[in-house]
């Protein structure tokens, strides 16, 4: 018989995941439902699109657009 370890573990309640997309989902669907923008480039989650877009340039040097 195969056991599969749960190691991938919700920072805000005591659920724990076998695959990490299973843990994206549960944050997504769970913790992070009034929160619907995120970072691709480290999963921070925002309410609005423009703090998403100030947390980009601040952390990940994303560039205004010129328009």
């Amino acid at each position: 018989m195969m056991v599969f370890s749960k190691k991938f573990s919700c920072q805000h309640c005591d659920k724990k995941f076998k695959k990490h997309e299973e843990l994206m989902a549960h944050l997504q669907i769970t913790h992070y439902k009034d929160l619907p923008y995120d970072c691709k480039e480290c999963n921070q989650n925002f309410s609005n699109m423009e703090d998403m877009r100030t947390h980009l340039q601040r952390f990940h040097s994303y560039k205004k657009n010129r328009d």
